[in-house]
């Protein structure tokens, strides 16, 4: 068996790993670890591989797992695909169960292009956006501990660690094992036993100010003001402002009965083209009116004049007035 798995997600490859150990662990076979990361005096990676891989006399070929495979040179891995394809032997190739573990891939090399032609790949990504993640939670919860998350306690999650699934299911599990008769995690128990340690820059509040969503909102609004004081007012602004400016030229355009793939071409910069329904921006420009987007706009400039006039001295004033246009 031959397995590459790539990927940032850190508790699905878990999964799957211990899957590999137990389909491979058979027969008195043993698992043996490598890290590619570690320098080598003598024997090369292949070779240590291989030697795990061969049995003796006296027990049988181990199963072997290689960490951090994306730190294994181009030499190295020549080495590896020869050994793995069985060239210059008469055997049919490889023979045995070995694991790869790949944190990201690189489609140009040799060792992954081998990977790829036998059908070895599987690839494990994390949920990448806010609410992609809090669907994850709910889910795995769920899952994995037979119990329910609020939607509150699911964001705060979200918020404070991201896509970083491995740990947010030692936090959940960390609180399950604090009460075990917990049905429901809620914003307590988060509050209780999770850090938030994951700065939110400005630009992750446009899509809950974009939908008006002042729930999901508020608690970033307010751990950006937390963590940054006096120093988040500018780049809250501009994030707001440039926001509701790409949602009025959206709205403006879809009255015009413009395709979409021209709006996106307009409005956004090619590495940003694929927010355009991922985010739902269409949907986010419909949850204003034409006027109250430009209103909004114009306070906004209204906003950042006073600031440096000497208004909005005290943070809960900027709050205010911030909440007041999604309202």
């Amino acid at each position: 068996m031959l397995l590459a798995l790539v990927g940032s997600d850190e508790f699905a490859k878990d999964e799957r790993i211990a899957l590999f150990w137990k389909e491979a662990l058979t027969g008195g076979s043993k698992r043996m670890v490598f890290f590619a990361s570690e320098a080598r005096e003598e024997n090369s990676l292949t070779v240590d591989i291989a030697e795990a891989l061969s049995p003796s006399l006296f027990e049988p070929a181990a199963s072997v797992l290689v960490r951090h495979c994306e730190c294994i040179l181009a030499e190295e891995q020549r080495r590896l695909v020869n050994f793995l394809s069985g060239a210059g032997k008469a055997s049919e190739g490889f023979q045995g169960n070995l694991a790869l573990d790949f944190f990201e891939s690189d489609k140009r090399s040799v060792l992954w292009k081998f990977l790829e032609k036998q059908g070895a790949v599987e690839s494990f990504a994390p949920p990448k956006y806010s609410n992609a993640i809090q669907k994850w939670i709910a889910e795995h919860v769920q899952k994995q501990f037979q119990r329910k998350i609020n939607f509150a306690a699911a964001q705060y999650i979200a918020d404070a660690i991201g896509g970083d699934t491995k740990r947010i299911h030692n936090e959940i599990k960390k609180i399950l094992m604090y009460d075990s008769s917990i049905q429901e995690i809620n914003m307590q128990h988060c509050w209780l036993f999770i850090k938030q340690d994951r700065e939110v820059p400005a630009y992750e509040l446009q899509d809950p100010f974009g939908f008006r969503n002042l729930s999901e909102f508020l608690p970033k609004f307010r751990r950006i003001l937390a963590e940054e004081g006096d120093a988040a007012f500018m780049s809250v602004i501009g994030a707001l402002r440039s926001h509701c400016l790409t949602l009025l030229h959206i709205q403006a355009m879809r009255a015009k009965k413009i395709p979409d793939y021209e709006i996106k071409n307009r409005v956004l910069p090619p590495n940003k083209i694929f927010t355009y329904q991922s985010n739902r921006l269409p949907e986010q420009s419909f949850q204003w009116q034409l006027d109250s987007l430009q209103k909004t706009i114009l306070l906004l400039d209204e906003l950042s004049y006073g600031k440096k006039m000497g208004y909005y001295t005290d943070l809960a004033s900027f709050e205010l007035a911030i909440c007041g246009l999604i309202l």
